[in-house]
C-alpha cells in the first residue's frame, strides 16, 4: 500500500512537472518567435525609412549643394513619433566623402566620420544596402544604411537610427517585462552614466517600470544570463533572447520575465487533482479489496480487479482521446459556423498545391466578402450578425460540392478550395453560390438580404504559392465590389498593377500638397445685359511637374477616398481668397468668388470654424464670397445641411445651388434653405433653343427664381444663340465658354483688367 502511494504520488507529481515544462517552454518559444518577429519588423520598418529618404529630392539637392540648412527631418521624426510606434528615430546625411552634412539630433555638421566609423568608410568604397543591428558609442540601435545616386552617380549616404524602446513596450503589453543589456565586451566602448549599467552589462532598453525585474537582477544575473530556455526566478518565468553581431558572437541580451500568476495553468492543475481524486479512489477500491481477498478468496478477488482497472484505464484512455479531438477541432474550426478556421484551411490549400503541383493539376480558391454585413451587424446587432453568418454558411454548404473546402476566414469573409476544375466548372460553383443568395435571409421575423462578391485566383497562373494565391484572390473579390457588388471576379496581373498604380498617385497626391503643386484657375461668370464680371468661380488644377495639367476628375474621387481632399479643400479655398484679396486691392472689377462646398466639408463639424478663421486670418469680407453646393449633397442629409447652409448664411455668405434640376431636391425643402442664387445645369443648356424640352425647363427654372426671389445663373454657355435666348427669358448672369474658359490666375488678372 506504501509503495502504491509513493509510486501514484511520483507519478502524478512527475507528470505535473513535465505538462508545466511543457506551457513554460510554449510561452517561451511564443515570446521568442513574437520578439524575433518585432525585431524582423523594425529593420525593415528602418530600412524602408532609409529607402525613402534616399529618394527624397531635397536629401539629392543637399548632397548635391551641400547646403547644410536645406533639410530638416525632424519633423519627420515628430510625426513617426505621432502615427507610429517609431518613437526613437533619427537620420544622418553623409556626402560621398565621409562628410556629415546633417543629423536629426544635433545641429553639428561639417565634420568627417571615417576615423570612427570603419563601416562608413567600406560603405564609400563599395556602396550597398546595409541594415544592421550594433552597438555604437552611445546605444545599441538599429541602423540602415543606404546609398544615394543621382543619375547613377553615388553623391552619399543616409542613415537612419532607432532603438530598442517600441519592442520593449510591446513586450510589455504582452506582460514581459523585458530588459535589453549589452554584453560586457563593448563597457569600454560605451560613453554613458554609470547608472545605466547592472554589473557591466549595460541597459539599452527596459520595460521595468518598478524596479522589480532589476533588483532581481542585481543578485541574481549569472543565473538569468544562462537561461536560455527557462528559469524560474522569484515567482517568475524568465528567458534569454540573444542577439548575435555580425561575427555570430553574443552582442545583447533580452531578459524576458513573466509573472508566473499570469500563465493559466488551470487545466493541468485541474488534470493534477483529478488524478489525486482518482487515485485516492483507487487507493480506496484496493483497501477494500484487499481486505475482501484476505477473507474470502485472494486469487479470484485479484483477477475481478485487474478487469476493473483495464476497464478504468481504458475508459479513461478514451475520454483522454476524446477531449484531444475535441481540442484539436475547436484549433482548426470556427465555434460560430463550424467550418475550418483560417489554420486549417491554409494547411488543406497547401497540400492542394502539392497535390496539384505532383499531378499538374490546377487548384482554385474562391475568396468570397459579404455585402452590406456590416450595416445588418450595426443595425440589427452582433447576435443577427451571427444568426446570419450561419445561415449564409448553411447556404454555401448546399452550394458548393462535397470535394469542396469551404471555410471562414474571421469577420464575414469566406473560402473555397476547388481542386482540379475547369473554367465552366468554376462558373457553375460561383453560379449556384449567387442563386442561393437570391432568397432573404428570415432572422426574427425580419427578412435581410445580402450577396457575395466573390474573387478567384487559380493554380498555377495566378500564383504557386498558398499566401499568393489568397492574396490575388482577395485583390479580386475588391475589383468585384468595386463592380457593383453581387458579383465576381477572376484575378489578373493587372490588377496588381492598378493596386500600385493608387499607391504611387496616392504618393504624388502628398507631394502635390508639399510642394504646392495646386493651383486655383477661376472661369469669370458674366452679366451679360451689363457686360461686366460678377463673380469668379474657383476650380482646382493639379499642375504636375512631368505629366503638366491635370483635371479634377483624375484625382479628387481617389483624395476623397484615401482622406486627402480635406487638406486639398483647406489649401484652395485660402489660395482662392488670397488671390480675390490681392485682385480687390487692385481695384479690379471681380465680383464674389464662388467656392464648390464638397460632402466632406459639409459633413464635417469643423467647417464652419475652418471657414471663420480662413475669413479673419485673410482679411476677406464675407460678403465677397459664395458657396456652391449640389442638389445630391443637401438631400443625402437635408436637415443637417439646411443647419450648416444656415450658418454659413449668418456670416453674410452668399449661396447658390449648382447643377439645379439634376438632382431630386423637393420644392418644400428649397422654400426652407437659405439660398440666393439657383445655377442652371449645362445638360439643359448645349441644345439651347432648339430644344423644346430643354426651352420649357429653362423657362420653368427662370420663372421659379424670380417667384423665389432668387437670383438666376446659367453654366456651359458656349454659343451667341444660347446668350441671346437666355438674356431674353431674364437670365443675364452667364457663364461659359462663350465669355471665357477657366484661367489660371495671371490670366484672369489680364481678363479682369481688360474686360
Amino acid at each position: 500500500m506504501f509503495l502504491y502511494i509513493y509510486v501514484g504520488f511520483t507519478y502524478i507529481e512527475n507528470t505535473y512537472k513535465t505538462q508545466l515544462d511543457k506551457k513554460y517552454m510554449q510561452e517561451v518559444f511564443t515570446i521568442k518567435t513574437e520578439l524575433s518577429t518585432l525585431i524582423k519588423e523594425k529593420k525593415e520598418a528602418v530600412l524602408l525609412l532609409s529607402l525613402s529618404v534616399s529618394e527624397n529630392d531635397k536629401v539629392k539637392k543637399l548632397l548635391k549643394e551641400q547646403h547644410f540648412t536645406s533639410i530638416d527631418l525632424e519633423q519627420f521624426s515628430t510625426k513617426l513619433k505621432k502615427y507610429s510606434s517609431l518613437h526613437n528615430v533619427w537620420f544622418q546625411i553623409l556626402s560621398n566623402e565621409g562628410i556629415s552634412l546633417y543629423r536629426s539630433w544635433t545641429s553639428k555638421h561639417g565634420d568627417s566620420v571615417l576615423l570612427a566609423r570603419a563601416d562608413i568608410a567600406q560603405l564609400l568604397h563599395r556602396p550597398r544596402v546595409i541594415s544592421p543591428i550594433s552597438v555604437g558609442k552611445y546605444d545599441l540601435t538599429f541602423k540602415s544604411i543606404v546609398p544615394i545616386f543621382d543619375k547613377n552617380h553615388f553623391i552619399g549616404l543616409v542613415e537612419t537610427i532607432a532603438k530598442f524602446n517600441s519592442i520593449s513596450k510591446k513586450l510589455q503589453m504582452m506582460h514581459w517585462d523585458n530588459y535589453l543589456l549589452v554584453d560586457p565586451r563593448y563597457k569600454q566602448q560605451l560613453h554613458v552614466p554609470k547608472d545605466r549599467f547592472i554589473h557591466s552589462y549595460y541597459i539599452a532598453a527596459s520595460s521595468d517600470e518598478h524596479n522589480t525585474l532589476k533588483k532581481m537582477l542585481r543578485t541574481q544575473l549569472d543565473v538569468v544570463i544562462n537561461a536560455h530556455t527557462y528559469k524560474i526566478v522569484n515567482n517568475m518565468l524568465v528567458s534569454i533572447y540573444t542577439l548575435k553581431d555580425v561575427k555570430s558572437k553574443d552582442m545583447a541580451y533580452f531578459v524576458l520575465a513573466k509573472n508566473l500568476d499570469c500563465i493559466n495553468t488551470a487545466d493541468i492543475e485541474n488534470q493534477r487533482k483529478a488524478q489525486i481524486a482518482i487515485a485516492f479512489v483507487v487507493f480506496i477500491a484496493i483497501a477494500l479489496l484487499l481486505y475482501y481477498i484476505y477473507s474470502i478468496n485472494y486469487k479470484r478477488f485479484i483477477e475481478k480487479q485487474q478487469k476493473i482497472l483495464q476497464e478504468r484505464v481504458a475508459q479513461k484512455t478514451k475520454e483522454l482521446e476524446e477531449k484531444s479531438q475535441t481540442l484539436k477541432y475547436h484549433a482548426e474550426h470556427d465555434i460560430l459556423t463550424g467550418l475550418p478556421n483560417r489554420l486549417l484551411f491554409l494547411d488543406r490549400l497547401k497540400e492542394a498545391i502539392k497535390h496539384a503541383y505532383r499531378y499538374k493539376e490546377r487548384v482554385t480558391v474562391l475568396f468570397l466578402d459579404l455585402d452590406r454585413f456590416k450595416e445588418i451587424n450595426d443595425t440589427y446587432g452582433h447576435e443577427t450578425g451571427d444568426k446570419l453568418l450561419q445561415l449564409v454558411t448553411k447556404r454555401l454548404l448546399e452550394a458548393s460540392r462535397e470535394e469542396d473546402t469551404v471555410a471562414r476566414l474571421g469577420g464575414d469573409e469566406f473560402t473555397l478550395i476547388l481542386r482540379n476544375v475547369s473554367q465552366n466548372d468554376i462558373l457553375k460553383v460561383v453560379k449556384k453560390i449567387m442563386d442561393a443568395m437570391q432568397e432573404p435571409f428570415v432572422i426574427n421575423n425580419v427578412k435581410h438580404y445580402t450577396t457575395f462578391s466573390i474573387g478567384i485566383s487559380s493554380y498555377p497562373e495566378d500564383g504557386i504559392s498558398h499566401d499568393t494565391l489568397l492574396r490575388n484572390a482577395d485583390i479580386a473579390m475588391y475589383k468585384a465590389k468595386e463592380n457593383g457588388k453581387n458579383n465576381y471576379h477572376f484575378y489578373n496581373s493587372e490588377m496588381t498593377q492598378k493596386i500600385l498604380e493608387r499607391v504611387e498617385l496616392e504618393k504624388e497626391l502628398h507631394k502635390a500638397l508639399e510642394n504646392k503643386e495646386f493651383k486655383a484657375y477661376y472661369q469669370p461668370k458674366v452679366d451679360a445685359k451689363h457686360h461686366k464680371v460678377i463673380g469668379l468661380e474657383a476650380l482646382i488644377r493639379w499642375q504636375h511637374p512631368d505629366k503638366g495639367i491635370i483635371y479634377p476628375d483624375s484625382f479628387i474621387p481617389f483624395a476623397e477616398e484615401i482622406g486627402l481632399i480635406g487638406e486639398i479643400d483647406n489649401y484652395m479655398m485660402r489660395m482662392s481668397m488670397n488671390d480675390l484679396l490681392e485682385w480687390q486691392k487692385q481695384s479690379l472689377e471681380c465680383g464674389r468668388l464662388s467656392i464648390n462646398l464638397s460632402a466632406r466639408q459639409l459633413a464635417s463639424k469643423h467647417y464652419i470654424s475652418e471657414l471663420q478663421n480662413t475669413l479673419q486670418e485673410i482679411g476677406l469680407d464675407p460678403q465677397s464670397l459664395e458657396i456652391e453646393i449640389t442638389e445630391t449633397h443637401i438631400m443625402d442629409n437635408p436637415q443637417h445641411a439646411m443647419q450648416i447652409l444656415k450658418q454659413i448664411r449668418s456670416l453674410g455668405i452668399s449661396i447658390s445651388i449648382d447643377d439645379f434640376g439634376t438632382g431630386y431636391s423637393s420644392l418644400s425643402y428649397l422654400k426652407k434653405l437659405p439660398v440666393t442664387k439657383l445655377k442652371i445645369d449645362k445638360s439643359f443648356v448645349d441644345e439651347l433653343p432648339d430644344d423644346k424640352d430643354d426651352v420649357a425647363i429653362v423657362k420653368a427654372i427662370i420663372s421659379l427664381a424670380k417667384n423665389l426671389n432668387l437670383d438666376i445663373i446659367a453654366e456651359g454657355v458656349e454659343n451667341k444663340e444660347q446668350v441671346e435666348f437666355l438674356v431674353q427669358e431674364g437670365c443675364y448672369d452667364i457663364q461659359g465658354y462663350y465669355f471665357s474658359k477657366p484661367l489660371s490666375k495671371e490670366e484672369c488678372r489680364k481678363f479682369l483688367a481688360t474686360f
